[in-house]
C-alpha cells in the first residue's frame, strides 16, 4: 500500500502503518519542528512543504500511482474549544486535502478531524462530504475515543474513510469488528459488567494476573446473597471505599525495605515505595471517588482520598498467600 499522508505533525499514520509494509511516499508538512522530526526519521521520504504550493499531478509523474491518502487537515476553527470561525478560519485548509484526492484519485483516502466539524453553522463536514461524493467516492464515518485503543487519554476524533466507487467498501474497513471495537460502551457500564462478571477469581473478570491475587477492602464487600457479610464463592459488588481504605495487589512478595521487615507495609499499615526490582506491581484500586476502571483496556488514577491504603502482597507475615489471606478475609468478615 503505497500513501500520501498530508498535514504529517510527526507522523503517527506511518508508526502506525510501518509494521505494516505499507510505504510512505511523500509527507507534507510546513511547521518547523515536525518537520525536523520527519527529516531525522524518514531522511529518504521527501517532504512536499506548504500543501496550498504543490502540483498534484507533477508529483504523478514523478512517482506514480498512490493506493491511500491519509491525513487530518487543521482543526483549529472546527473545534469547539476555538473560535468556531469554521471554513473562515485555517480548517479551510480541508479543501486542500480535497484537492490532492482529486488531482491523484487513490482508490481510498482516510481523513480524521475533531467532532465539532458535525456543528459548524456553515455545515462544514456537509460541504467536504458533498464535493467528495462529487469526485466519485462512497465513504463511512465515525466518531472514535483514543482511550478505548491504547492511548492514556481521552481523544475524541472523527474518522472518515472513502473509497473510490463503493460505499460498502469504507464501511467494511471501518466498521469491521476485527480491526476496531465498534461502538465501545461508557467506562461507567464497563465497570459494571467487569463487577458482575467476576464471580470468584481476577480471571473471570478480565484481569491478568500471573498469581492470581484478588485485593479487595473485606469491610465494604457486599454480595446480593449475603449483603456486607460475603462467603466465599459469592459474587460481590463494584468495590468502594467511601470510609475505608483501598486497597493495592503487588504480584511477588513486595519486599520494599529492610525498615518494613521483609514486607511492602509496616503494622500500622504504612508503606514504602514499591520496589520492582525483582518483582512487578500488578494492579491498584482506587476509592469510589477516582473513578478508577480496572481491566485489560485501562486504569484510573489512584486516589486514596482520606483513608490509607491496605497492602496485599504475594505473601503476608504469617506466611499465607495473598489469595489465600483473600479467601480466609472473604470467609470470616
Amino acid at each position: 500500500m503505497r500513501y500520501v499522508s498530508l498535514f504529517s505533525g510527526i507522523e503517527a499514520a506511518t508508526v502506525a502503518w510501518e509494521p505494516l509494509g505499507w510505504e510512505p511516499v511523500a509527507f507534507c508538512e510546513i511547521d518547523k519542528f515536525p518537520s525536523a522530526v520527519l527529516a531525522h526519521h524518514y531522511p529518504n521520504i521527501p517532504n512536499l512543504g506548504d500543501i496550498t504550493k504543490v502540483d498534484w499531478k507533477e508529483f504523478l509523474d514523478n512517482h506514480g500511482a498512490i493506493n491511500l491518502i491519509v491525513g487530518g487537515s487543521p482543526c483549529q476553527s472546527f473545534s469547539i474549544a476555538g473560535g468556531r470561525a469554521s471554513l473562515d478560519g485555517e480548517s479551510a485548509l480541508c479543501f486542500e486535502y480535497w484537492r490532492a484526492v482529486r488531482d491523484v484519485r487513490p482508490p481510498w483516502f482516510l481523513w480524521e478531524n475533531v467532532p465539532g466539524v458535525f456543528s459548524t453553522r456553515d455545515n462544514a463536514f456537509g460541504q467536504f462530504l458533498g464535493k467528495m461524493e462529487e469526485l466519485g467516492y462512497g465513504m463511512a464515518w465515525a466518531t472514535l475515543d483514543a482511550q478505548f485503543f491504547g492511548v492514556a487519554q481521552r481523544r475524541r476524533r472523527v474518522f472518515l474513510v472513502g473509497h473510490l466507487g463503493d460505499v460498502g467498501c469504507a464501511a467494511a474497513v471501518l466498521f469491521d469488528s476485527e480491526s476496531v471495537r465498534g461502538n465501545t460502551q461508557p467506562s461507567k457500564q464497563k465497570r459494571e459488567e467487569l463487577a458482575r462478571a467476576a464471580g470468584i477469581g481476577a480471571a473471570s473478570g478480565g484481569f491478568k494476573l500471573d498469581n492470581d491475587v484478588l485485593a479487595f477492602n473485606e469491610t465494604q464487600i457486599t454480595s446480593p446473597q449475603n449483603g456486607n457479610v460475603p462467603k466465599f464463592g459469592n459474587e460481590c459488588h463494584t468495590l468502594a471505599a467511601k470510609d475505608h481504605p483501598p486497597v493495592i495487589a503487588i504480584q511477588g512478595d513486595g519486599r520494599t525495605s529492610t525498615g518494613a521487615n521483609g514486607n511492602g507495609y509496616k503494622v500500622d499499615g504504612s508503606m514504602y515505595t514499591l520496589n520492582c526490582t525483582y518483582h512487578h506491581s500488578v494492579m491498584c484500586m482506587a476509592d469510589d471517588n477516582a473513578r478508577a476502571a480496572v481491566d485489560v483496556d485501562l486504569c484510573g488514577s489512584l486516589k486514596v482520598g482520606g483513608g490509607q491504603p491496605l497492602i496485599a502482597t504475594g505473601k503476608t507475615s504469617s506466611g499465607r498467600s495473598a489469595h489465600e489471606t483473600t479467601r480466609a478475609s472473604a470467609t470470616s468478615t
